[in-house]
């Protein structure tokens, strides 16, 4: 199987497994939304499932990495911390070359060109990610350094003195970096084992909730409240802002969220920092348009009896016209669940290639989808519009909902 093949397959056992669990769904949300009242208790459990799933050589690694930063002699005779890798590492470290991870394969090898299909390791991309970091993070992080400088060393240094420290923060830092991601195949591979053999529901829940029910939009959004507190520091304030901004390129990375969706957080913020971060963070980041176009098909896209469903929405597109009644077929599968995410184009573009008659262009069902994503209220309204629009999503919603399929 393809790392595509995976994905979907990871995504659809997910969704199936939300279904049957949707109390304990429920129940994550609501300790997702006590984080922002100061109960840390989700976050705890979070942390003891990545503890628990931490392979032994990481462990290793990392307590020889904090020894080292205490006092670098006392480890000058210890090997334990060094994993099999370790000549890949100092390549990639010392050298800049490439190193390749294959996770359908779980092969680590170094390479002369990246590669779409694999995660790719170089240290080019840490060093970029601290010279694009916000110049409030940089003069936090400097602060931080001169005052572990300042608090373990009793002496006044030079400036010759003092860049020596930084390249060492920095080879250090590196260092932790590669090896880190080293360590990824190891801890998936746990974490896989807790949630197929254990049934793990936190894992569960963190997956559905990050990959199709906006948990990065809605984990941001609690930050801005955060940073719209006076009791804000300037490290804290600044580490939410980074967190912002990886949230929003790793939803649009991955699909699940959008620009639009990021925008309208923006606009209903009402701290003026996150607000200036997300759009600064918009305006660097490549759009969809600029990704792999999204050519999945129904039988891709579809969760459950799959032909069963095609039955129903064939009955659907002979029953129901218009162009666009096609926004409410696809809000009725998002409400029942029986569809991956995607944006409308794609499913119109799978709907399509699925019947012979045209259809007609996907412009005025995608605005008419957007409006109600944007706003569901409106299926409540009194315009002729939204009651024929109820009318059709509750019938259909109540069709698919049948638990057969």
């Amino acid at each position: 199987m393809t790392e595509k093949d995976n994905r979907i397959a990871a995504n659809k056992a997910v969704r199936e497994w939300k279904v049957k669990h949707k109390e304990e769904y429920d129940d994550f949300k609501r300790q997702v939304a006590d984080i922002g009242k100061g109960d840390l208790s989700l976050m705890e459990r979070t942390m003891g499932l990545l503890s628990n799933c931490m392979p032994q050589d990481a462990r290793d690694f990392y307590a020889y990495i904090y020894k080292y930063i205490e006092n670098p002699d006392s480890v000058k005779n210890d090997q334990r911390a060094f994993s099999r890798y370790d000549q890949l590492a100092a390549e990639c470290i010392f050298n800049g070359t490439m190193i390749k991870m294959d996770f359908t394969t779980g092969q680590i090898e170094s390479t002369n060109s990246a590669s779409s299909n694999c995660t790719i390791i170089r240290t080019d991309d840490f060093e970029e990610s601290i010279t694009s970091m916000p110049q409030s993070m940089k003069c936090v992080l400097n602060d931080l350094i001169n005052q572990m400088i300042v608090s373990g060393i009793d002496m006044q240094l030079t400036d010759k003195d003092r860049l020596a420290l930084q390249n060492l923060g920095l080879l250090v830092s590196k260092t932790v970096y590669v090896y880190s991601l080293l360590f990824v195949p190891g801890y998936l591979e746990r974490l896989y084992h807790r949630v197929t053999t254990n049934g793990d529901a936190l894992a569960y829940c963190i997956y559905y909730f990050v990959t199709f029910d906006h948990g990065l939009r809605q984990m941001a959004d609690m930050f801005s409240r955060q940073m719209a507190n006076r009791h804000s520091t300037s490290f804290t304030t600044a580490m939410l802002s980074m967190c912002i901004r990886t949230f929003i390129g790793h939803s649009l990375s991955n699909r699940s969220d959008t620009k639009e969706g990021w925008m309208q957080l923006a606009n209903e913020t009402s701290s003026d920092d996150c607000w200036k971060e997300i759009m600064l963070a918009l305006r660097d980041s490549h759009t969809h348009g600029g990704q792999q176009k999204d050519s999945r098909t129904l039988d891709e896209l579809l969760i459950g009896d799959v032909e069963n469903l095609k039955s129903l929405i064939k009955d659907y597109l002979y029953e129901n016209p218009g162009a666009s009644r096609l926004a409410y077929l696809l809000y009725a599968l998002r409400q029942t669940e029986h569809i991956e995410s995607c944006n409308y184009i794609a499913f119109h573009r799978a709907l399509q290639a699925m019947v012979a008659k045209p259809l007609g262009g996907p412009d005025v069902p995608q605005r008419r989808y957007h409006e109600l994503m944007a706003d569901p209220k409106l299926l409540g309204s009194k315009g002729k519009k939204w009651q024929q629009a109820r009318s059709i999503i509750d019938h259909w919603t109540a069709r698919f909902a049948n638990k057969d399929i």
